[in-house]
């Protein structure tokens, strides 16, 4: 039984797939914690005014470099916690998502990682590389790939 299990999510349905995956690895288990990761570059000042300036007044305000990224991952939690997982904490890293989540791999000491496959198919992964790839080769642990 796996005790340390990490998920990446960038909100898309493929990742919410191995959100739930992984919340029904360690459902029912007690001692296991599930560790939701998600990776983001925060936009830069230029960025953000940019952005800004493209919207209404009165939603300028709400603009920030993490815009989302909170509720991408309470969104992954509550997902987790509905499918039966006890221990669930979640965390937004400022990196590459796959060097992100290979530090919080090693960071937990995982035992597990479960990660959505895009099926972009061999066109797609030679054009854009893939982050499931990568991770199955990289990960010091089992990999877990959840087909779309």
């Amino acid at each position: 039984m796996f005790k340390t299990v990490v998920v990446g999510t960038d909100g898309s349905d493929n990742a919410s797939k191995a959100v739930k995956a992984a919340a029904d690895m360690v459902a029912g288990n007690t001692d296991a914690t599930l560790h939701i990761v998600t990776a983001f570059r925060p936009l830069t000042p230029a960025e953000l005014l940019a952005l800004a300036e493209q919207l209404p007044d009165e939603f300028r305000s709400q603009v920030s470099a993490q815009s989302g990224v909170e509720s991408r991952l309470e969104s992954a939690k509550h997902l987790a916690q509905a499918r039966g997982a006890k221990h669930v904490e979640i965390h937004q890293i400022d990196a590459e998502p796959t060097e992100a989540i290979l530090d919080k791999i090693k960071a937990v000491d995982a035992d597990l990682l479960v990660v959505g496959s895009r099926g972009e198919g061999f066109a797609g992964r030679i054009l854009h590389g893939s982050v499931s790839t990568k991770l199955l080769h990289h990960a010091p642990c089992s990999v877990m790939a959840v087909k779309a």
